[in-house]
């Protein structure tokens, strides 16, 4: 009869459960977004920000009109 982990294996590897940053609902430790409130634990990386690109794209159309004029 399987009687779930051991003292040991608890401590090593945690709960089965987390508390959620957000709302502090308990969640289980390999869920991704929370039921509750939708709390994402992983976040996705996203690239530069809009206003980076503009802002580069005008410093590169100023260099290039200085550089042809």
């Amino acid at each position: 009869m399987d009687e779930g982990p051991s003292e040991a294996d608890l401590e090593r590897f945690g709960d089965e459960f987390r508390k959620c940053p957000e709302c502090g609902s308990l969640v289980y430790d390999q869920t991704e977004i929370c039921q509750a409130c939708g709390y994402a634990f992983v976040r996705v990386e996203k690239g530069l920000p809009i206003w980076a690109i503009v802002a580069v794209g005008v410093v590169l159309l100023a260099f290039v009109l200085v550089v042809v004029l």
